[in-house]
């Protein structure tokens, strides 16, 4: 029996990009479903509605995808998933494969390369990695900050295929970038999405009762956890999947993880503490 695919992708006022994403999945897709993140300002919506007309839309802006990713997983018919930003697109090699992919009866979801684009070229070969195609059935997933890949209880098979990730200014924020965007933005939302309550949180085919332990450390311990979690993701991102061997982008990004995480630390306490109050963990889930 032939295996059927649901493209999923949650966007936010992507006009620019969202075409060349959709033109990439629409032969291969079964259905697509597009969740726009909060009101649109630009003609995102109107673009996705050329392709599908499975288009949802929050009323408030979650911020970061992995929040409101169980809506779109409730809302999946098929037996496989294909997660998909507007900035990414498949490579031919991975559009011409992807049905001989979800055939295989031995394989429950798919890693594929995603490697750094500049603007001009990719600057990464083997690193990093991604993995956007999975069965349904096996996944579990919980809607925190940053956690936009599902686990999955089944067989996780390694390809050399290619998800193109090519945004406007390059796949590498500058440190000015990393600054304004990353720390000024994504930390503090991290930071409050971290002492809500876990029965708060969103969740699709989940059945654990609490947060995983580093959570829980987080919340207990911000300050003294910090500057250990920081060093973890260094070496985690350094020494996973030789990503050393790329050079540059992976020691740059290994370094921002040794500022992002104290400073997570650091706003986690002050949220703590009340010395500044939330102004992004308010979206309930639908």
């Amino acid at each position: 029996m032939r295996q059927k695919i649901s493209v999923i992708s949650v966007v936010h006022n992507e006009e620019k990009l969202i075409r060349r994403c959709l033109d990439s999945v629409k032969d291969i897709a079964d259905e697509i479903l597009i969740l726009h993140d909060g009101p649109c300002s630009d003609k995102t919506l109107k673009i996705a509605k050329k392709y599908t007309n499975n288009v949802f839309q929050t009323e408030k802006n979650a911020g970061v995808p992995g929040i409101i990713l169980p809506i779109l997983f409730r809302k999946v018919k098929f037996p496989w998933v294909l997660k998909i930003d507007a900035d990414e697109f498949l490579s031919p090699e991975f559009k011409k494969n992807i049905r001989k992919l979800v055939q295989n009866p031995k394989a429950d979801a798919y890693i594929v390369k995603w490697p750094f684009w500049d603007g001009k070229k990719h600057i990464t070969k083997n690193w990093p990695t991604k993995m956007p195609l999975y069965r349904k059935s096996k996944m579990s997933y919980f809607g925190f900050p940053h956690w936009d890949d599902p686990k999955i209880n089944g067989n996780i098979i390694m390809t050399d295929f290619l998800l193109e990730h090519q945004p406007s200014k390059g796949a590498i924020p500058t440190w000015k970038e990393f600054k304004e965007k990353t720390l000024g933005r994504y930390a503090r939302l991290h930071a409050e999405y971290t002492l809500k309550e876990f029965k708060d949180f969103d969740r699709f085919q989940h059945n654990k009762k609490d947060f995983p332990v580093h959570i829980k450390i987080r919340r207990k311990f911000p300050l003294l956890s910090a500057l250990p979690f920081a060093m973890l993701a260094f070496v985690k991102t350094l020494f996973s999947e030789g990503a050393w061997k790329e050079g540059y982008p992976a020691f740059n990004e290994a370094a921002q993880s040794l500022v992002y995480y104290p400073y997570l630390g650091y706003l986690v306490f002050q949220l703590k503490r009340k010395k500044i109050k939330p102004i992004y963990a308010t979206l309930e889930p639908d």
